[in-house]
């Protein structure tokens, strides 16, 4: 329990709760975008015809037509042997990452990591008392040559890697990237957790195969959500995987909750059956798409001096280096007296990293919102009064 520690962000979300401020901050979509009238037509509709069932317990594998539309979904994304045996819903995509670190991780396992990496999942590793193989990451993605002599010197008991708009990066991994991993993890048999949380909310370029797709490997698990396009709040997510390895997930997946919510999981089947789940998906292609553009725009205008910065093809992240002398988290005080807040990046490494980072989230704020808070910012990285 020392290791298990406050999430950075979750802190910053309650620091700034009921103030004033545009937050760049949260990992958090734009609730002005959720379908909540749908939502609830939908659940009064489930709760009259099939009340009793979704208010009853279910399987821990999941709702029958709920692994049935994910099978077809990640056939459609290119995981050609996807079929409802090989799914697992789970309680939003973050369960998938603790049951494959249980299952996978005693204590002092090496997991072989890019870094910097989604904070949630090194807090999960963290609390099975994992060590790192960290493995920096360039415009291309996880930097596989390097990943590949890690593995020379030491096996590691699971791979983590994000390869579409990573969290915190927004960086995509290449094709020729993601064969090469997959291909590392299948030759050594070390089990691999794929995290596509952000796979539909592409705004330009065309999607590319999971790396679950490109290596016939008994212990790949690949993880999806709804939560970033339907909403957060049903907590539905999925991992895609093996009948054996879905099958022990399943049974840590009792001990953890006995089962997704039956009520919730009906919600999202009927949602997508209903043929809204796609032109949800576009509608939130356009919103996060036109914000993205205007944080870009807004930091060449403001930022040049002052940072780089990643262009990321989709997803909610935008990621800042400042000069090598600076600090984010000692400049953070500074943003939050100008009513702007971010992430620093330092907690995104395992055991820390550098401190001139930090990452920024495009879609909780909209056009207006973020064209006024890039200066603000700006002003307070370059330390200026205002």
């Amino acid at each position: 329990m020392a290791r298990v520690t406050p999430s950075a962000i979750m802190e910053l979300i309650k620091t700034t709760a009921g103030g004033d401020y545009i937050s760049f901050a949260s990992g958090l979509p734009d609730p002005a975008l959720y379908p909540a009238e749908t939502l609830a037509a939908i659940a009064d509709e489930v709760l009259r015809t099939d009340g009793r069932m979704a208010l009853q317990y279910g399987p821990a594998e999941g709702y029958a037509p709920l692994r049935a539309l994910v099978a077809e979904i990640l056939r459609q994304r290119g995981i050609g042997d996807a079929t409802p045996d090989r799914v697992l819903i789970t309680h939003g995509s973050q369960q998938a990452l603790d049951l494959a670190a249980r299952a996978f991780l005693d204590p002092g396992d090496p997991v072989l990591i890019e870094t910097p990496s989604y904070l949630a999942a090194i807090q999960a590793f963290d609390s099975y008392e994992a060590t790192y193989l960290p493995v920096p990451l360039d415009d291309a993605g996880i930097d596989v040559a390097q990943a590949e002599r890690r593995v020379r010197e030491v096996r590691p008991k699971l791979i983590f890697t994000l390869p579409n708009f990573q969290n915190p990066t927004g960086i995509t991994q290449t094709l020729e990237r993601r064969q090469r991993l997959a291909t590392l993890a299948a030759t050594h048999a070390i089990p691999i957790v794929e995290d596509d949380a952000y796979y539909d909310l592409r705004y330009e370029g065309e999607p590319l195969p999971p790396i679950a797709a490109l290596a016939r490997h008994p212990l790949a698990i690949y993880t999806g959500t709804f939560s970033k396009t339907i909403a957060p709040g049903p907590r539905v997510g999925f991992l895609y995987a093996q009948p054996p390895v879905v099958e022990r997930l399943a049974q840590l997946k009792q001990i953890t909750d006995l089962h997704s919510s039956s009520l919730a999981q009906r919600i999202v089947v009927r949602y997508c059956e209903r043929g809204l789940l796609v032109p949800q998906i576009e509608r939130l292609r356009a919103a996060y798409r036109a914000r993205r553009d205007a944080l870009l725009t807004a930091l060449a205008a403001h930022g040049r001096d002052l940072a780089t910065w990643t262009r990321p093809a989709g997803g909610m992240f935008v990621w800042l280096t400042l000069r090598s002398d600076a600090d984010a988290a000692a400049l953070l005080p500074r943003a939050l007296a100008k009513g702007v807040v971010y992430v620093p990046g330092a907690s995104f490494h395992p055991g820390g990293g550098p401190a001139n980072t930090l990452r920024l989230n495009f879609v909780s704020a909209d056009e207006a919102a973020i064209e006024r808070g890039v200066p603000l910012l700006a002003e307070a990285l370059a330390g200026g009064e205002g």
